[in-house]
């Protein structure tokens, strides 16, 4: 990431902290179990970027990446239910470990603050703005975790895949940048490059999650979840050790392709946020 998103970025994780305080003593213990699944906070530094780079208001651009960075948070609580995972970063899921209902009110939480997060951006008309972004990235998250839940993972193609990949991952991966695009009031075109481009970036950052966690602890080969590795493996009908890692091996190429569509449309974006994007694409490609 640029410069720009690591300046703030110790200012963002003090709002974070005082997010999940609270003076319920069963909710903060589920609250500071899932403080120990500590992300790298990309969405927060996305939005920092951002906001840097365009220079908007400090207080707006620290409520905004600390509000996507808790509705994120909350969204992996909840998808863990739906997936059934039992760990997340090493430890067990809140779910597993308190129960379904302790999750679903601990994602309910981080949600609440997310949006009193934004309640306290002291520019009146950036709060409509953002509320509007924020509340638009859930409705899509919650289509695509629909479609990801009726999917039936014998029967979808690859482009159905990737349509659902998005909209499950992409909603929380675009809003940091979309919300801060908005308040600089950037034309509509520009804003169409920033969907373009993140759809793209969206959909490789799930492919690759899945492409880790088909060579790692291997949940969703064996739970059946969406993953394009099981695509490739049902399109095949492949089933040996060897026929799998062909299939490993298919989807790291299928990733790389897609990765160097990210070079051709960051053109599409302000030449100002380009680095953001350049930074992604980097990033991205080292992780293969």
């Amino acid at each position: 990431m640029p410069l720009e998103a690591k300046i703030d970025l110790p200012k963002v994780e003090v709002e974070l902290k005082q997010s999940f305080l609270t003076n319920n003593k069963l909710l903060n213990k589920w609250l500071s179990h899932q403080k120990k699944s500590k992300g790298k906070f990309i969405r927060a530094q996305l939005a920092l970027a951002a906001g840097e780079l365009l220079d908007l208001p400090k207080n707006t651009v620290i409520k905004w990446a600390t509000a996507c960075e808790l509705m994120h948070t909350a969204s992996l609580v909840h998808d863990d239910i739906c997936d059934q995972d039992v760990k997340r970063r090493g430890d067990k899921t809140i779910w597993k470990k308190y129960g379904i209902p302790a999750a679903i009110c601990t994602g309910d939480f981080l949600i609440a603050q997310a949006f009193n997060k934004i309640s306290e951006i002291e520019t009146g008309w950036h709060q409509t703005i953002l509320l509007k972004s924020l509340s638009d990235s859930v409705k899509k998250i919650i289509d695509g975790q629909i479609r990801d839940v009726e999917v039936n993972i014998k029967k979808i193609s690859l482009k159905e895949y990737e349509k659902i990949a998005y909209e499950k991952t992409g909603p929380l991966l675009m809003t940091p940048l979309d919300g801060m695009f908005r308040c600089k009031e950037l034309t509509e075109a520009e804003i169409t490059g920033l969907v373009n481009l993140m759809h793209i970036i969206g959909l490789v950052y799930q492919m690759i999650n899945d492409l880790n966690n088909a060579m790692s602890d291997k949940t969703d080969i064996t739970l059946k979840h969406m993953n394009f590795i099981n695509i490739i493996n049902n399109d095949k009908g492949k089933s040996r050790k060897s026929n799998f890692n062909d299939s490993i091996e298919q989807g790291k190429e299928m990733i790389i392709k897609k990765l160097s569509k990210i070079d051709r449309y960051i053109h599409q974006v302000p030449i100002i946020l380009q680095p953001i994007f350049i930074s992604i694409s980097a990033q991205l490609k080292e992780s293969l």
